[in-house]
């Protein structure tokens, strides 16, 4: 079903262990710490269907949505004997609750895995036509064997065009620590793959590469697309402060993105695990159930995020551009004259162009403030929305060029008219 709201979402949900209180009952409180977080919509892990519907009664009452697992979805891939029954008992089960979003069936699938997708999503749209079927996509730097062409654009347009998913959507984690490859023995050859695959260098290439495919994927298929982006610290992967995470979500914003993913709220694992090759740290919930510094900065980051996003979720995009040193980046540099925009000076700056005169500019420097200069067609109103307080600001100076101050990593909705 469309939607005007902008999704906020996330992996790795509350755990069992802190799912109920003492008397079996749902722990209210965690589902509340999870909206105060900013996210709305919820994916829980499967808890069976019992506690599963419990669970949707309650992120209703909550103002909250669902992503719903059940390893039936799963199991429907391969039995193909069976899958109609199978998906036709997970929407009996589930289809009536006012806070199911839609269905959880795979992570990262390889092409010859494309085609059980497809005959599943299509019986599944069938059976219920009202909820979405949601599957996540490789990031452009797994060895191409894990996707099964050689080109990772090829992968993406193959998925859409073969699975026709209603939203298209990826990780890709692109800030690390630089240390190298620890020696593990990894049996099973695929999550080998991936392991070795996430270590590469500090700020791994392809984020914008990665970005731009999906996007173009996304709008010859005429489908959103949404972003998953890091937070929690593992393997290779660093402890980000908010300037890094900002600089994730408001580049995301400024692609078009329409839904974004956080990877992870609940930190996986267990503390001191010899067996944990991730070494996982800081979601935004530790193991033991306690924010952490990434719970607020989140927090923070996601009342703008949904304020900026519930504007421009409705809206096409119309083109992103980048202004000044455009490295790792495949798009072109900005042209002047677009959108009642005379000019636009800068330094490390994407512009994303939707329609109605909105234009999202975002600092691709995490490290530092930017300047924007922007000159408006004459007889034009430039506006700056305020995302604290919601509130729009005419843009005014003694010539028709504005000053516009971005933090580091940070975004600035303008709208022109």
């Amino acid at each position: 079903m469309p939607n005007q709201a902008f999704y906020i979402t996330h992996w790795c949900g509350i755990p069992p262990s802190h799912l109920c209180r003492a008397d079996g009952s749902l722990d209210e409180a965690r589902f509340v710490q999870m909206k105060e977080a900013g996210l709305n919509l919820i994916a829980p892990y499967d808890h069976g269907v019992a506690t599963n519907r419990d669970i949707l009664a309650l992120c209703h009452r909550l103002g909250l949505r669902v992503t719903l697992s059940d390893h039936r979805l799963h199991h429907a891939l391969t039995d193909t004997a069976h899958r109609h029954a199978l998906l036709q008992s997970v929407v009996d089960d589930y289809a009536d609750c006012p806070a199911l979003h839609g269905y959880y069936l795979f992570d990262e699938p390889h092409s010859r895995d494309f085609t059980a997708l497809a005959e599943t999503l299509e019986q599944l749209a069938q059976i219920d036509p009202l909820h979405e079927s949601y599957i996540n996509l490789f990031a452009n730097y797994v060895p191409t064997a894990l996707l099964g062409y050689d080109d990772y654009a090829t992968y993406v347009r193959q998925f859409t065009g073969t699975v026709k998913p209603p939203i298209l959507s990826y990780d890709h984690y692109h800030f690390l620590n630089d240390e190298p490859l620890p020696a593990y023995d990894i049996p099973n050859e695929r999550e080998r793959m991936i392991f070795e695959s996430a270590y590469n260098r500090e700020n791994r290439p392809g984020f914008f590469d990665n970005i731009e495919d999906i996007r173009a994927a996304a709008m010859d298929a005429d489908i959103p697309f949404m972003v998953i982006v890091l937070l929690t610290e593992h393997g290779p992967c660093r402890d980000l402060n908010e300037a890094e995470i900002r600089f994730e979500v408001f580049q995301s914003l400024a692609y078009g993105a329409s839904r974004l993913s956080y990877f992870t709220y609940w930190t996986p694992g267990a503390p001191n695990d010899p067996n944990d090759i991730w070494r996982w740290k800081a979601g935004m919930i530790d193991w033991n159930g306690q924010p952490t510094h990434h719970y607020d900065m989140a927090a923070r980051i996601n009342r703008e995020l949904q304020a900026v996003g519930d504007i421009l979720v409705g809206k096409r995009s119309l083109g992103v551009y980048h202004v000044g040193t455009c490295p790792d980046t495949k798009t072109a540099s900005w042209c002047d004259g677009f959108g009642g925009i005379a000019a636009l000076d800068g330094d490390q700056l994407t512009v994303g162009c939707f329609e109605d005169g909105y234009f999202l500019l975002a600092n691709k420097d995490y490290r530092r403030p930017i300047a924007a200069v922007l000159t408006a067609d004459e007889g034009k109103t430039v506006e700056q929305y305020d995302k604290q307080s919601g509130t729009w600001t005419a843009l005014r100076s003694a010539t028709a060029s504005h000053r516009i101050m971005l933090d580091a990593g940070d975004g600035t909705l303008i709208r022109i008219h």
